[in-house]
């Protein structure tokens, strides 16, 4: 935190005009930040009609899915075999005239679990964003980079570095990118922001908070506040996919609550124009109704339809209360 601390001192100092320090022992070189292009602003965000739970509601006549299908949401690429679905989506984006969203996920030991899952060396992760870059053949997205990589605890400089590279290039090739920073009950700002600087957010247009979690929009505009305040006042972006109905208990006894709780709910719809202070837009990241994974009475990481009528049923209010009967009423087997 010293590092952070001297860091941020340099900062300030270069921006209130103060005379560069001659004595012994300089302070590092301020970090520049790239000016903010504000891609949000103004824009109506690509919505993927191409979605497991579309599948489903038209595979089942599923007409109470609707305020899950009828709202944009992230695509998430996880690998090379995804890359392909990319020229698809850019095409559909510009036909709507709006931004496509892109979660990238697939960096190295992605879930600090010994490398057995996202790429295989940094070579190929690298060589993806490449891929990536090409797929999209010009067209312009939000990509929100690597969910959890910042504030796992197997964050190290290795990591950092090879998360600097892919927010150069992909930057470099004209897109808007918002590394993941976590969410509001994880790791202390002061500390993600020194993980944020180390993997490159100076050249980002900002970070994302709350992804795949429920905390309250409330608490992650806080958090996300104050971590702006800390890197050169970026502007993020908050999942409200899950948050509807807060984060789930914490009971005694249990540490399973975070994976597919029976107590959640959608969040706000999204918005580029969401009348927070710092918040550049806010999304649904995760897609609403596929399951956190094999736990809370599912089996996959797939769409799983009882999730999604949990999150309807305790939706925020913008959710009619005859689209939550509908939920509850409509008959199907999970």
């Amino acid at each position: 935190m010293r590092r952070l601390a001297t860091l941020l001192a340099a900062v300030a100092l270069a921006g209130c005009g103060h005379a560069p320090s001659t004595d012994l022992h300089p302070s590092p070189p301020p970090v520049e930040f790239a000016p903010l292009q504000h891609p949000f602003r103004g824009q109506r965000l690509h919505l993927d009609r191409d979605s497991e739970a579309s599948r489903w509601q038209a595979a089942n006549g599923a007409g109470w899915l609707d305020p899950i299908t009828s709202t944009p949401q992230a695509r998430w690429i996880n690998g090379p075999e995804n890359v392909a679905d990319i020229p698809r989506l850019a095409r559909d984006a510009r036909r709507q005239r709006a931004l496509l969203v892109l979660v990238a996920y697939y960096l190295p030991d992605r879930g600090c679990t010994g490398h057995r899952d996202g790429a295989p060396t940094p070579q190929a992760y690298l060589a993806w964003i490449d891929q990536l870059v090409a797929a999209l053949a010009g067209t312009r997205a939000a990509i929100i980079v690597e969910p959890d990589a910042i504030p796992a605890d197997c964050f190290d400089a290795e990591r950092a570095d090879l998360l600097r590279t892919a927010v150069a290039r992909l930057v470099d090739a004209g897109q808007y990118v918002y590394l993941d920073a976590g969410h509001s009950a994880w790791r202390s700002t002061g500390e993600t922001a020194e993980r944020l600087l180390a993997s490159g957010v100076n050249r980002a247009e900002g970070f994302a908070v709350n992804v795949a979690n429920r905390q309250p929009t409330q608490d992650a505009q806080r958090w996300g506040l104050e971590l702006s305040d800390l890197v050169g006042g970026r502007e993020f972006v908050i999942d409200t996919s899950r948050n509807g109905a807060g984060p789930p208990p914490d009971e005694p006894g249990r540490d399973d609550e975070w994976c597919n709780p029976a107590r959640q709910g959608l969040g706000d719809r999204p918005t580029t124009s969401p009348d927070l202070p710092g918040v550049a837009a806010t999304l649904w990241v995760k897609r609403p109704g596929e399951s956190d994974g094999p736990c809370g009475g599912e089996t996959t990481y797939e769409f799983a339809p009882r999730q999604a009528r949990n999150l309807i049923v305790n939706a925020a209010p913008w959710v009619t209360q005859a689209e939550r009967q509908s939920a509850i009423a409509t008959p199907f087997t999970p």
